[in-house]
């Protein structure tokens, strides 16, 4: 009982350093000189054990969550990465191909120059209105009407070799047997300075011995001033009599 009265005198309680007779707190850890007293032999032989049990689950642990955020990691690495785009990278949805209209045009940005800028369905639409306003007003005899549906360059080459009379006097033959109610149009071709060769069908034909019952065929129409105008003949321009002079019989009531 004495040495251990002596100890606890000459160390400190808390730290185990050596204490100076007249010291009132530890140099060391500045724990008052009478402080708990320090745990026997047996209870720091228990503590260290403790300790030691602690540490170890505290080391477990700590593997096997690092093992956890590893393998979240590598899953993470091994995830598909789509084509094109680098590892660690964020994906981007590839943007769709503009779809073609239902006219079967991307866009007017490839047309010849001088046509409007609706797309085909809208531009047959209008040409078909114009060319049957056009025969609808020859059967109804109203000729001058349906001279001013014709192009600027037509009526001029009509005055210059022809004459505006000879003109309605060979419309007139028509009235008899065109019907034209049924009129119908597809554009064949937009060929440049805002003429589109077109192809009519639908329009009846009744004269007597004709060797066909529909006034069909291939025409022209041709958009000025902001409107579409009927733009008719093989003979229009030198370029078009060359091509389809040879062809004749192509042409719009060529083959009745």
């Amino acid at each position: 009982m004495k040495g251990e009265t002596e100890e606890r005198a000459s160390n400190c309680a808390a730290c185990g350093r050596p204490l100076a007779p007249d010291a009132a707190f530890c140099r060391g850890c500045g724990a008052p000189r009478e402080a708990a007293p320090k745990p026997s032999p047996a209870e720091g032989k228990r503590r260290r054990g403790l300790a030691k049990t602690l540490g170890l689950g505290a080391l477990i642990g700590l593997v096997i969550g690092g093992g956890v955020v590893a393998a979240m990691v590598l899953l993470e690495d091994e995830s598909p990465t789509p084509a094109g785009v680098a590892p660690g990278s964020a994906a981007t949805v590839p943007e769709r191909e503009p779809s073609p209209t239902a006219s079967g045009e991307a866009s007017s940005a490839n047309r010849p120059q001088g046509f409007p800028s609706a797309d085909r369905a809208q531009m047959t639409s209008e040409i078909e209105a114009v060319l049957l306003a056009f025969h609808e007003d020859v059967v109804a005899e109203g000729f001058r009407d349906a001279w001013s549906l014709l192009s600027a360059r037509k009526r001029s080459q009509t005055l210059r070799e022809d004459g505006y009379a000879k003109w309605a006097r060979a419309q007139a033959s028509l009235v008899p047997y065109l019907s034209p109610g049924g009129l119908r149009v597809r554009i064949e071709a937009l060929e440049g300075g805002g003429v589109a060769r077109v192809r009519v069908s639908g329009m009846g034909w009744s004269a007597p011995g004709a060797s066909c019952s529909e006034w069909a065929g291939l025409t022209w129409v041709k958009f000025e001033a902001g409107t579409w105008a009927y733009d008719p003949g093989y003979s229009t321009t030198p370029q078009r009599e060359r091509e389809w002079k040879p062809r004749y019989d192509q042409l719009l009531g060529a083959s009745c």
